[in-house]
Protein backbone atom coordinates (compact mmCIF):
# COMPACT_ATOMS: atom_id res chain seq x y z
CA UNK A 1 0.00 0.00 0.00
CA UNK A 2 1.37 3.15 -0.52
CA UNK A 3 0.01 6.06 1.15
CA UNK A 4 -0.09 9.37 -1.89
CA UNK A 5 -0.99 13.65 -0.87
CA UNK A 6 -3.70 14.88 -3.57
CA UNK A 7 -3.12 18.57 -3.71
CA UNK A 8 -6.09 19.96 -6.17
CA UNK A 9 -8.47 22.61 -5.18
CA UNK A 10 -11.26 20.98 -7.18
CA UNK A 11 -13.25 18.99 -4.31
CA UNK A 12 -14.90 16.53 -7.13
CA UNK A 13 -11.68 15.53 -8.50
CA UNK A 14 -10.01 15.27 -4.82
CA UNK A 15 -13.12 12.76 -4.21
CA UNK A 16 -13.28 10.75 -7.21
CA UNK A 17 -9.39 10.31 -7.03
CA UNK A 18 -9.06 9.14 -3.44
CA UNK A 19 -11.93 6.85 -4.29
CA UNK A 20 -10.36 5.32 -7.41
CA UNK A 21 -6.80 5.36 -5.42
CA UNK A 22 -8.86 3.81 -2.14
CA UNK A 23 -9.96 1.04 -4.16
CA UNK A 24 -6.63 0.34 -5.52
CA UNK A 25 -5.67 -0.39 -2.04
CA UNK A 26 -3.56 3.25 -1.25
CA UNK A 27 -3.58 5.36 1.37
CA UNK A 28 -4.83 8.64 0.42
CA UNK A 29 -4.84 12.30 1.72
CA UNK A 30 -6.31 15.15 -0.06
CA UNK A 31 -6.07 18.73 0.70
CA UNK A 32 -7.02 22.01 -1.42
CA UNK A 33 -4.61 24.52 -1.74
CA UNK A 34 -0.92 24.97 -2.16
CA UNK A 35 -0.31 25.90 1.61
CA UNK A 36 -1.63 22.66 2.91
CA UNK A 37 0.21 20.67 0.64
CA UNK A 38 3.58 21.75 1.76
CA UNK A 39 2.46 21.56 4.98
CA UNK A 40 1.14 18.03 4.82
CA UNK A 41 4.37 17.12 2.48
CA UNK A 42 6.58 18.44 5.67
CA UNK A 43 4.79 16.74 8.38
CA UNK A 44 4.23 13.38 6.71
CA UNK A 45 5.66 10.67 4.23
CA UNK A 46 4.29 10.04 1.16
CA UNK A 47 4.94 7.58 -1.65
CA UNK A 48 3.73 9.73 -4.34
CA UNK A 49 1.95 13.38 -4.74
CA UNK A 50 -0.40 13.70 -7.39
CA UNK A 51 -0.55 17.87 -7.55
CA UNK A 52 -2.60 20.39 -9.46
CA UNK A 53 -1.01 23.97 -10.79
CA UNK A 54 -3.68 25.79 -9.86
CA UNK A 55 -3.71 25.84 -6.77
CA UNK A 56 -4.67 28.55 -4.79
CA UNK A 57 -2.32 29.84 -1.99
CA UNK A 58 1.01 28.86 -3.38
CA UNK A 59 0.28 27.61 -7.25
CA UNK A 60 1.22 24.27 -8.20
CA UNK A 61 5.02 24.59 -9.33
CA UNK A 62 5.41 26.63 -6.61
CA UNK A 63 4.84 23.30 -4.27
CA UNK A 64 6.88 21.24 -7.04
CA UNK A 65 10.06 23.30 -6.57
CA UNK A 66 10.14 23.71 -2.92
CA UNK A 67 9.52 19.83 -2.34
CA UNK A 68 12.25 19.04 -5.20
CA UNK A 69 14.67 21.11 -2.97
CA UNK A 70 13.59 18.72 0.52
CA UNK A 71 12.40 15.48 -1.16
CA UNK A 72 14.18 15.54 -4.51
CA UNK A 73 13.31 11.81 -4.18
CA UNK A 74 9.63 11.63 -4.25
CA UNK A 75 7.26 11.36 -7.63
CA UNK A 76 5.32 13.52 -8.21
CA UNK A 77 2.34 13.60 -10.92
CA UNK A 78 1.69 16.78 -12.24
CA UNK A 79 -1.95 17.52 -12.99
CA UNK A 80 -3.59 20.26 -14.95
CA UNK A 81 -5.96 21.10 -17.50
CA UNK A 82 -3.62 23.21 -19.04
CA UNK A 83 -1.36 22.05 -22.01
CA UNK A 84 2.21 21.83 -20.83
CA UNK A 85 4.59 23.54 -22.42
CA UNK A 86 8.32 22.12 -22.97
CA UNK A 87 9.22 25.78 -21.74
CA UNK A 88 7.52 24.91 -18.77
CA UNK A 89 9.68 21.98 -17.58
CA UNK A 90 8.29 18.75 -19.58
CA UNK A 91 8.89 17.72 -23.73
CA UNK A 92 5.41 16.31 -25.21
CA UNK A 93 5.25 13.02 -25.96
CA UNK A 94 1.99 10.70 -27.23
CA UNK A 95 -0.48 10.38 -25.02
CA UNK A 96 -1.35 12.12 -21.62
CA UNK A 97 1.07 10.64 -19.34
CA UNK A 98 4.90 11.63 -19.05
CA UNK A 99 7.77 11.16 -16.99
CA UNK A 100 11.27 13.08 -16.72
CA UNK A 101 13.51 12.81 -13.78
CA UNK A 102 10.79 11.65 -11.29
CA UNK A 103 8.13 13.93 -12.97
CA UNK A 104 5.11 12.79 -14.60
CA UNK A 105 1.78 14.31 -15.69
CA UNK A 106 -1.38 13.32 -15.77
CA UNK A 107 -3.54 16.16 -18.10
CA UNK A 108 -7.33 16.47 -17.30
CA UNK A 109 -9.79 15.30 -17.98
CA UNK A 110 -8.58 11.42 -17.34
CA UNK A 111 -9.66 8.38 -17.71
CA UNK A 112 -9.78 6.22 -14.09
CA UNK A 113 -7.89 3.71 -15.96
CA UNK A 114 -4.95 6.49 -17.05
CA UNK A 115 -4.99 7.77 -13.42
CA UNK A 116 -4.85 3.89 -11.89
CA UNK A 117 -2.41 2.84 -14.47
CA UNK A 118 -0.20 5.89 -13.71
CA UNK A 119 -0.35 5.22 -10.15
CA UNK A 120 0.57 2.02 -10.02
CA UNK A 121 3.68 2.64 -12.72
CA UNK A 122 4.68 5.02 -10.47
CA UNK A 123 5.04 3.31 -7.35
CA UNK A 124 6.04 0.20 -8.76
CA UNK A 125 2.94 -2.05 -8.20
CA UNK A 126 2.87 -1.11 -4.29
CA UNK A 127 -0.64 -2.29 -4.44
CA UNK A 128 -0.38 -5.58 -5.73
CA UNK A 129 -1.19 -4.57 -9.46
CA UNK A 130 0.98 -5.20 -12.59
CA UNK A 131 2.69 -2.28 -14.46
CA UNK A 132 1.04 -0.20 -16.97
CA UNK A 133 2.06 1.06 -20.05
CA UNK A 134 2.75 4.48 -18.77
CA UNK A 135 5.29 6.63 -20.87
CA UNK A 136 8.73 7.00 -20.00
CA UNK A 137 10.92 9.29 -21.35
CA UNK A 138 14.84 10.23 -20.90
CA UNK A 139 16.60 13.41 -22.40
CA UNK A 140 13.11 13.79 -24.45
CA UNK A 141 13.32 10.19 -26.25
CA UNK A 142 11.14 7.22 -25.59
CA UNK A 143 12.84 4.47 -23.13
Amino acid sequence: MSRILIADDEAGVCSVVRLLLTREGHEVVCCGDGEAALNLLASREFDLALIDLSLPKVHGWKVIETVRKTKPELPIVVMSGMLLEPEEGLDDVEGSQMTLEGLHRLAKPFKPKDLTSLVTSVTGGQAGHAESPARRIAGGRPV
